[in-house]
């Protein structure tokens, strides 16, 4: 079987934060890669001249770098209100071993259409996933280590063509995996056939399986469509929302 696509992301409101700060959050999330499979190592930093280095090489100076990474504006001066975008991409030899980790952090824009800031890890665009690579132990930690270094809202884990289901207007997306924040976690009760774990923070993680998630899969599908139903506390809640706590306070 061909695998899609795969990818995971996590959202947060506006959050204004220092280079400094986003260093920090980003080394924590590249340790914590690190410790869960060979794969998520080996990353290489894309300069501003589109240069690739090693990320070993610039890891002192990943302030600078998220710096230089500011939101600009057409005359070419620094935006921060929009923040930072910034990332790494990893290969393991010349398989097809290749994740893109974006980041877009550091913004305090309010946003009514959605959120300000973002993080994703994403399988290559241009080849099929090594099965080898798409597991739950690997994913559902990866995804662990994204919602807790950004302190995210919500994070969700998902094949490329689950989203042609995600229904319009939809802000809260099921997926394989589903992360809410220790705020909002209250409001969800997980359904009786996913996969669930109470994180120590107060966050809430649920799993529609812990197989490599096939969207063609029926038993895969209704689950999800478990978890998509009970995420709709979230998507009646008023827009933009008021996340507080969620923003209050960097990684230490």
């Amino acid at each position: 079987m061909t695998l899609s696509r795969y990818a995971m992301v996590g959202f947060w409101g506006a959050r204004q934060e220092t280079p400094e700060a986003l260093a920090l959050r980003f080394n924590h999330l590249i340790d914590r890669l690190a410790l869960i499979d060979p794969v998520l190592s080996n990353w290489i930093w894309i300069n501003e001249n589109r240069k690739p280095i090693q990320f070993a090489r610039i890891q002192g100076q990943l302030a600078e770098k998220i710096a230089a990474a500011v939101a600009k504006a057409d005359d070419g001066e620094p935006v921060p209100i929009f923040g930072y975008r910034f990332g790494t991409l990893n290969v393991l030899g010349d398989t097809p071993r290749l994740f893109d980790l974006s980041i877009h952090a550091g913004s305090w824009i309010e946003n009514d259409s959605f959120y300000s800031n973002k993080a994703s890890l994403t399988t290559d665009y241009y080849a099929a996933p090594d099965p080898a690579i798409v597991t739950y132990k690997i994913f559902k930690q990866a995804l662990l280590a994204i919602a807790e270094s950004f302190e995210v809202t919500f994070c969700a884990a998902f094949p490329n063509d689950l989203m042609d289901l995600w229904p319009k207007g939809q802000k809260f997306r099921f997926g394989w995996i589903n992360y809410v924040s220790p705020r909002f976690a209250p409001l969800v009760t997980p359904p009786k056939s996913a996969f669930v774990e109470y994180r120590q923070n107060g966050g809430l993680l649920m799993a529609a399986t812990d197989e490599t998630f096939i969207t063609s899969n029926p038993q895969h599908l209704a689950a999800a469509r478990d978890i998509e139903a009970a995420l709709a506390p979230l998507n009646a809640l008023p827009w933009p929302l008021d996340e507080g706590a969620d923003n209050a306070s960097p990684l230490s």
